[in-house]
């Protein structure tokens, strides 16, 4: 009986609490929904307070389109009563639609064309705020406004708003989390984001004094990716604003993201007081489904409090025009179980996944709290089907049939891409794994180029595939929006062993005159998928061609003719020493094969491992090519060091560098390298290994030191200039020897060399009895190899100029105040000074800063008479900036006595 008591009085509190607000708007947003070329349907949604009177209760409200234009658009929903009339251009509008005993749902709809091409913002601004909201100072004097962005695109395509399935009548209570989720879904399959924003208020300028809700060391903010609005926790009862941002992003053809439009809704939250807990939701995970498979889920609610929940479901899924998913939604008392199932078909396939809201809501008195989870579904393209290779000489011809949805409106099969990899290891894709990722290990070697083109020819890019090789293929369909079908069924094939085959080509020695290269390869095999030597008779001839580096013109270097491959006189020459610089560059070999003088075939070409090195400080980087047709899985690195009379191993690496260490700068060491691999033909003889030539070098410091940090102290008053810098040796160095000092009179004038400073613990220098300490300083530190650094931070420092003169001299003789001299006279280049007397007459001139005046005349060479006497003097100032001048004017009282 108490517990009814108190909820009863709680119910009365909140009701009259919730009620007492309500003449206002409490939420709202704009959306958009192309239609054709540049014309679009859009929609105003407010959410009102039911009550009277109800001043944001409007039967007319105005669009603004963003591109100058703007709309009177009727109220579109609801009944037609008298209180809007019966009657109105162009048709009467309707009172809107009350969605909860306090809350109604007002949508205003009307299309625009807009003029191209652009970026344009609509808006609706409204007078009526509520009063008292607590974030947002002087509530009821600040317009309500809302936003939507949309981009016009013809690059990115048509595009539709976000639409927000589940409206914003959400409240809380003190000290228990708040959530909201708009469930927002996108016809487009556009990618969605979500962001905290401000309250809008006059022309979308931030509310003046807006500030987010206090958390009391909680958290406010929204997920991103699901959308849910989570405050934890509310302090304080009363009515607050709260607004997010719903951005929509589109993939361009370079695969990067841009910003297609955005949503901003804006609503009203009331937080009351109960003595009630939430419900739970049950995490859903996210999961993926082949395009016309069904797909059911369950999902479960439970309540601390065992109150009765009411379960409902939103989002894309439910929105798609043909077989939309279902929600059995599931009403009872804790715990409750609701069943999600979709029937998917073609259409419904597409880049993003789809996401489900799931909301909880709890019938608790006097407030329902809720909780929301978000799953994902990808609808995942069938594969294409009946996939074969079947190999043509140095190629692999491949053909499929078109997978069952090729059929599919709206987002159509646009091309299909090929993928190759060089064994025939099984790999199968996971249920939620479209395409082909790189973890498969293959490599995409080509596409189609319309649904209907389905053969591809693998021709290594016109290099040729390698006998002795396997290779496995899958395909895989690519839809209009990016969508990846899953990958075809694996196939393998092999290329006829009816050619000769390269296996070896080693630098058995380094010379530039005499070296030797060892080229080995393997005959050709006879039989079912080999040679036919019935078909191709002999005589037989092997020849081998040869070009220096990996590009050039062929020569033959050596051939080798017998009537057959079996019985007595037959062809068995597998081998060749090939006498050549292996200094200067690397070598390519292939075989050619002939049968009665006619061209049968070749394999593929191999190269020589050519082997260089890099010096830097007590370091060497080795790095080596090579273009062969078999795999090398791992290169062996031989090292002779000053002293040893033979090569040692030091390690092995995977990858065509390595760098050796720690080595003493002038000294030479010498590398070569020993590659190991093997054809995926389990018969060809394995391992393969091949040396590289001998290279020698010198690690040799050419890594300067970092730049010193310089710091200035200077006084304009003695003057004097201190400048500090600390040691690289301390740093990021051990071999600095010496500093260079950099000087520039003025700021824009280049740094020069000033100064050598050979001992390296000196790092303060000091200038004293200037005549100027304007200019410019740099540093650097100079290595044991003449490495020189950077230059540091340029550090300007400036005079600080001083001339004053006095306004009486007394030209007497006895030696006190005789000449006219200047008082302060500091950092002067010179001056140029004009005196007159009281008719503007020219008495005396000078440049000299000093002046000293005698108060003669400078035409008379006499004594002036006693009086008054002007002066016009240009100052000019020796500054970092340059000269700069000022002027001085004034009076000058001469005296006899």
């Amino acid at each position: 009986m108490l517990k009814w008591r108190y909820l009863l009085f709680f119910s009365l509190t909140i009701g009259f609490f919730f009620s007492a607000k309500a003449t206002h708007n409490r939420a709202g947003e704009i959306t958009y929904q192309w239609i054709s070329g540049y014309t679009y349907k859009i929609k105003i949604t407010t959410y009102t307070n039911i009550g009277s009177p109800n001043l944001a209760d409007r039967c007319y409200d105005t669009l603004y389109f963003g591109d100058g234009g703007r709309a009177v658009v009727p109220r579109s929903n609801g009944n037609t009563t008298a209180l809007c009339g019966i009657s109105g251009p162009p048709s009467p509008p309707f009172d809107g639609m009350p969605i909860t005993s306090l809350i109604k749902l007002n949508e205003y709809v009307t299309t625009h064309t807009y003029p191209g091409p652009g970026a344009y913002k609509m808006n609706m601004t409204d007078p009526n705020r509520n009063a008292g909201v607590i974030n947002l100072p002087n509530s009821v004097n600040q317009v309500f406004y809302i936003e939507s962005y949309l981009v016009i695109s013809t690059f990115l395509g048509p595009n539709s708003s976000p639409v927000l399935n589940f409206p914003p009548i959400d409240k809380g209570c003190t000290g228990k989390c708040f959530l909201h989720n708009p469930a927002a879904s996108d016809i487009d399959g556009d990618s969605l984001s979500y962001e905290l924003t401000f309250c809008r208020g006059t022309g979308g300028t931030v509310c003046p004094g807006y500030f987010y809700p206090v958390t009391g060391g909680g958290t406010y903010n929204v997920n991103a990716i699901t959308g849910t609005l989570t405050w934890c926790t509310p302090q304080q009862q009363g009515e607050y604003n709260l607004a997010m941002y719903i951005k929509e992003w589109r993939k361009d053809v370079d695969g990067k993201y841009n910003l297609v439009g955005y949503v901003i809704r804006d609503l009203q939250v009331d937080i009351g007081v109960c003595n009630n807990a939430p419900p739970m939701i049950r995490p859903i995970s996210d999961t993926c489904v082949l395009a016309g498979s069904s797909l059911t889920k369950n999902v479960y609610a439970t309540d601390p409090d065992g109150d009765f929940i009411k379960l409902t479901a939103s989002g894309g899924s439910f929105n798609v025009p043909s077989s939309p998913s279902t929600f059995a939604s599931a009403q009872g008392l804790s715990p409750v179980t609701g069943i999600f199932h979709w029937q998917t078909d073609c259409s419904h396939i597409r880049r993003t996944a789809y996401q489900v809201t799931i909301k909880a809501e709890d019938q608790a008195l006097p407030i329902h709290l809720v909780d929301f989870k978000t799953f994902n579904v990808t609808v995942v393209a069938p594969p294409p089907v009946s996939f074969t290779a079947v190999p043509l000489g140095t190629s692999v011809k491949l053909s499929w049939k078109k997978p069952v949805c090729h059929l599919a409106t709206g987002n159509k099969i646009n091309k299909y891409c090929v993928y190759r990899k060089n064994d025939c290891n099984p790999w199968a894709h996971t249920i939620c794994e479209t395409g082909v990722p790189a973890s498969s290990g293959f490599v995409k070697i080509g596409c189609t180029a319309n649904l209907s083109d389905t053969t591809f020819i693998d021709t290594n890019n016109g290099n040729g595939l390698s006998q002795g090789t396997n290779y496995s293929y899958v395909v895989e369909a690519v839809y209009d929006d990016g969508a990846l079908s899953y990958a075809s069924t694996q196939v393998c094939v092999q290329l006829k062993r009816d050619v000769p085959i390269l296996v070896n080509v080693s630098i058995s020695k380094t010379d530039a005159t005499t070296g030797l290269v060892f080229v080995r390869w393997i005959k050709p095999m006879l039989g079912v998928n080999a040679l036919d030597t019935i078909a191709v008779p002999g005589p037989y001839e092997f020849r081998l061609m040869h070009y220096d580096s990996v590009t050039g013109t062929y020569v033959q270097v050596n051939s080798v003719t017998k009537p057959y491959f079996k019985a007595f006189n037959r062809l068995t020459d597998t081998t060749f020493i090939h006498t050549i610089n292996t200094v200067a560059n690397g070598h390519t070999y292939k075989i050619e094969f002939y049968a009665r003088g006619q061209f049968v075939g070749n394999g593929q070409k191999a190269t020589s491992i050519f082997l260089t090195i890099g010096s830097s400080d007590n370091t060497l980087v080795l790095n080596w090519q090579q273009q062969v047709p078999w795999t090398n899985s791992l290169y062996n690195v031989y090292k002779k060091a000053p002293g040893q009379t033979s090569y040692t191993f030091l390690n092995s690496t995977a990858g065509l560098t390595y760098t050796d260490n720690n080595l003493v700068n002038g000294a030479l060491y010498c590398y070569k390298i020993e590659s190991v691999g093997q054809y995926s033909d389990p018969t060809i003889g394995r391992p393969l290994k091949d040396t590289s030539q001998e290279v020698c070098a010198k690690p040799i410091d050419t890594t300067p030191p970092c730049a010193p940090k310089l710091t200035i102290e200077s006084d304009c008053t003695i003057p004097t200039l201190l400048l500090r810098w600390n040691n690289p040796n301390h740093v990021c160095c051990d071999d600095a020897v010496k500093y260079k000092l950099y000087f520039a009179e003025t700021e824009d004038a280049p740094l020069m060399l000033t100064d050598s400073i050979k001992i390296m613990s000196d790092t303060i220098l000091t200038f004293d009895n200037l005549v100027s300490i304007a200019g410019c300083y740099a540093i650097t530190a100079i290595d044991s190899f003449n490495n020189e650094s950077i230059q540091s931070t340029k550090i300007c420092v400036d005079n600080c100029p001083e001339y004053e003169l006095p306004n009486v001299i007394t030209v007497n003789g006895d030696g006190v105040n005789d000449f006219f001299r200047p008082i302060k006279n500091k950092f002067i280049k010179d001056i140029d000074i004009t005196i007159y007397n009281r008719w503007g007459n020219l008495i005396f001139e000078t440049i000299d800063p000093k002046i000293n005046w005698d108060g003669k005349s400078s035409q008379m060479k006499q004594l002036v008479t006693e009086g008054t006497y002007f002066y016009v003097c240009k100052v000019n100032e020796i500054r970092v900036a340059g000269i700069k001048s000022r002027y001085l004017k004034g009076f000058i009282q001469v005296f006899h006595k």
